[in-house]
């Protein structure tokens, strides 16, 4: 991976953008207040309320629109902030911030979702959340201001902070051109030409590429520029070609821990598009050399247990994170991952002390601040049964009224169909049967949202202490 990451324990707030960087906030929630709008408009015309009908047509074609175009998630290099009206004004409402500094940011997150799959390349549509504060701030990958934002944003961000996929927007640049460019002036053929060969049969073509590569001279700088390239065609979504540089790459270094891990990742990428169980193998047994050959390092110790993590090999992921903690240097990301770990298995007073141990291993104030609040909020479950069962019984609702809202959503899905059926038959009861269903299911789910929001935030400790 490229050099390119400041200081364990540092923000780099040196650079400041020459203006402020936006992008467009997330359309989900305006998609439903036009969804839900278009509904009541049709509902009220059919029950002839022509008034209230045409307010709703104009509240879900013009107001929510224009609410939804002037939302925006602004960087001016000092604060991370959300410009639209409605956001703005909910935030007073419940007395939060609609703006979080850079210094306040305590997690981010990239979800990588595939939205189109055309040939060998696979499209990514990266969501990226930052956590801070007790408000969370969403942007996805819409063009340039994306790239722009991504650019000015996580550099200035401990490495702590950030995920791996995070960590790799901030490494290597998303321009799909340039990297199929430099793709091509390295050699690296087609993937119609390598998918039988790298991915059904990676070891016909092992003599031949070793013949292939100089693999004397200046090897070392040749690895790292296939490695790098490598994670960039990954990061642009051509997963077959990417496997090949990092198998060029292996092939000159074959004991490298950082090369394995993305050579692994990538494996875990393209078997997930391929739902293919051979590849998810040879992912887990790349990860798992790349933790024998990682020379002891904790960071990247702690970055192959979050991948342990996230495929579910909890038995390894312990394994690695403890070996990060007994490594030294900045032992954050493994003391949290022990955490994690423990908190699976039941031990609240391993995750206490494993939160305690996180907060006293990093010098950023924001992570310091959210170990320590992590560390406090378990160490209240543990010691006051009160407040545990009332925690228990907020998650066990919040995923009740998920499942809930799963089936609403169903049912409406079925009441429209009942209602096309009366439509086209002709018949008004089956019609109207169809618009009940519609209409209920549609009510009780909106009002199930609402709830869940309400309930997602924790029970304040001192709110219950104060009632006993």
């Amino acid at each position: 991976m490229r050099e390119t990451l400041p200081a364990p324990g540092e923000l780099c707030e040196e650079a400041k953008p020459s203006e402020a960087v936006g992008v467009r906030a997330p359309f989900n929630s305006y998609i439903t207040a036009f969804l839900l709008g278009s509904y009541a408009c049709v509902l009220l015309f059919y029950v002839e309320y022509t008034i209230a009908a045409v307010a709703a047509f104009i509240a879900a074609w013009i107001v929510v629109p224009f609410f939804a175009a002037a939302d925006h998630i602004v960087f001016d290099g000092k604060r991370l902030s959300r410009t639209g009206l409605l956001p703005i004004l909910w935030a007073r409402f419940n007395s939060r911030r609609n703006s979080l500094r850079i210094s306040d940011i305590e997690q981010v997150d990239t979800q990588a979702i595939r939205v189109l799959r055309r040939g060998n390349r696979v499209h990514y549509r990266y969501r990226t959340s930052v956590r801070g504060r007790g408000i969370t701030l969403s942007f996805t990958s819409h063009g340039e201001n994306f790239r722009r934002l991504i650019a000015e944003l996580l550099p200035r961000l401990n490495e702590a902070v950030l995920d791996s996929r995070s960590l790799d927007l901030r490494s290597y640049p998303l321009d799909p051109k340039e990297v199929l460019m430099k793709a091509s002036f390295a050699g690296i053929p087609s993937a119609d030409v390598l998918r039988e060969t790298v991915v059904t049969r990676p070891s016909r073509m092992r003599g031949k590429i070793e013949d292939e590569l100089d693999i004397t001279g200046d090897s070392e700088n040749r690895a790292q520029y296939l490695a790098d390239l490598g994670n960039e065609l990954r990061l642009s979504g051509h997963l077959v070609r990417a496997l090949e540089c990092f198998r060029r790459a292996l092939l000159i270094r074959r004991r490298d821990g950082r090369q394995l891990y993305d050579f692994s990742r990538c494996l875990h990428s393209l078997a997930a598009t391929e739902r293919s169980a051979i590849l998810a193998r040879r992912s887990v047994a790349a990860l798992r050399l790349a933790a024998r050959y990682s020379a002891e390092s904790p960071m990247l110790l702690a970055r192959i247990g979050e991948a342990f993590v996230q495929i579910g090999d909890w038995r390894n992921a312990e394994r690695v994170f403890t070996r990060a903690a007994e490594a030294g240097g900045d032992t954050f990301l493994a003391s949290r991952g022990l955490a994690e770990t423990a908190l699976r298995e039941g031990k609240i007073a391993h995750v206490i002390h494993q939160f305690a141990a996180a907060a006293d291993a990093t010098l950023s104030p924001a992570l310091r601040r959210w170990s320590r609040d992590e560390a406090s909020y378990y160490a209240n479950l543990n010691s006051d049964d009160t407040y545990m069962e009332l925690e228990v019984g907020r998650v066990n609702l919040i995923e009740s009224l998920q499942r809930t809202r799963r089936t609403l959503l169903r049912i409406a899905s079925f009441g429209f169909w009942v209602v096309a059926i009366g439509i086209t038959a002709g018949d008004d009861m089956i019609f109207n049967v169809g618009l009940a269903i519609t209409t209920l299911a549609l009510a009780i789910w909106l009002g199930f949202r609402v709830a869940s929001g309400l309930m997602a935030e924790r029970i304040a400790y001192d709110d219950v202490a104060s009632e006993d």
